[in-house]
């Protein structure tokens, strides 16, 4: 293991010196920059900085490290086209092959931000055939918060009023409240921001893979709990004998149940809505008899074409998608993991509003 650690950073710094190397020939020679070593120095400890974000508690690291990756994706992607187009038009026309690419990454910073920044409410409606005695409910489904020193108590307070604007019956939290770390959460008292999540039939949440990273969890259930959102770890609440809310423990714990040892006791005739962070396992969901199933995780993607692998990977990625007698609805999320830009994605929460047909 730390033999493949070492040698995947190998491979990650020389893929950096390669798209450095690609800066330096464009600052040479359209501007005769000649500190090479300075540059080469700076643009090795901006590399490093993102990894020295997870060691060292220094917020300015994550940004410079979440700008390179940036860089660093794209690049290895753009530059091998550009070096052949290059060499083909005979070394000529680099100035304007710079100014492309820099205007290319202007575009991504500034309407990557914009993704980021300015989240909508998406809105689907569900028809569910099971009795019950509401004739509707709407849903506010709401995923992949992740709170670190980037999402604090500002983008909350955003999620907050745009809940308020929804005005939903109950709400759905489905996992990645916290990045990889309950200190920012505490450390800025968003806990009494996110209060103001409420809704009159409650506020329940589930584990996403993020809140394992942290190893917080017995503190992030007790914080939940202090702010009156309930937090379903393998649990099943029937709520006013109108229908059952499951929630799951997230899929990379080996330790969770089944779907089908969750719902093996309950009352099929009654609606059965699942919380799962990962948008997976829809047969066998859907043999359980669950009538809709709200999940985050793929973020769709993020930044383009990250869409295109997520789509590849889940079945649904990202949506609303009906598999048989089973309704799913994947958010691509409120916050974000990484570079704080979203590209082919937005930031959103999802109104989902049920009709009950009898």
């Amino acid at each position: 293991m730390p033999f493949l650690i070492i040698f995947s950073l190998l491979i990650y710094l020389l893929l950096s010196f390669y798209i450095a190397f690609n800066g330096w020939v464009w600052l040479n020679k359209t501007y005769q920059f000649t500190y090479k070593k300075t540059y080469f120095i700076i643009v090795f400890f901006i590399s490093i900085s993102f990894f020295l974000s997870r060691i060292v508690d220094f917020h300015a690291f994550t940004w410079i490290g979440s700008i390179w990756l940036i860089i660093f994706g794209y690049g290895l992607v753009l530059f091998p086209i550009i070096n052949l187009i290059y060499f083909l038009n005979k070394k000529r026309g680099v100035k304007w092959y710079g100014i492309g690419i820099l205007s290319f990454y202007l575009f991504v910073f500034i309407y990557g931000s914009f993704n980021m920044w300015s989240p909508v409410v998406v809105s689907y409606d569900v028809e569910i055939h099971k009795e019950t005695e509401l004739d509707n409910l709407k849903v506010l489904l709401v995923s992949d918060i992740h709170i670190n020193e980037t999402i604090g108590n500002r983008f909350v307070s955003r999620l907050i009023d745009l809940s308020k604007n929804v005005e939903p019956d109950i709400i759905f939290l489905a996992g990645d409240i916290l990045d990889n770390s309950i200190d920012p959460y505490l450390k800025h008292n968003i806990g009494e921001t996110l209060a103001g999540l409420t809704a009159p039939m409650g506020v329940y949440a589930v584990l996403g893979n993020h809140e394992y990273y942290g190893r917080d969890i017995p503190i992030f259930i007790e914080e939940m709990n202090q702010i009156d959102v309930q937090v379903l770890v393998d649990e099943v609440t029937y709520l006013e004998d109108l229908f059952y809310i499951v929630g799951r423990k997230d899929f990379s714990d080996r330790d969770r149940e089944s779907i089908d040892t969750l719902t093996k006791d309950l009352n099929k005739e009654k609606p059965i809505f699942l919380i799962d962070h990962q948008p997976r396992e829809f047969a066998e969901v859907n043999a359980a008899g669950v009538d809709l199933m709200v999940s985050g995780h793929t973020h769709k993607g993020q930044l383009f074409p990250g869409n295109l692998v997520t789509q590849a990977i889940y079945e649904n990625h990202y949506g609303y998608y009906v598999k048989e007698n089973l309704h799913t609805i994947v958010s691509s999320g409120f916050g974000i993991w990484g570079p704080p830009f979203r590209l082919g994605s937005r930031s959103e929460v999802v109104e989902i509003n049920i009709n009950f047909v009898k």
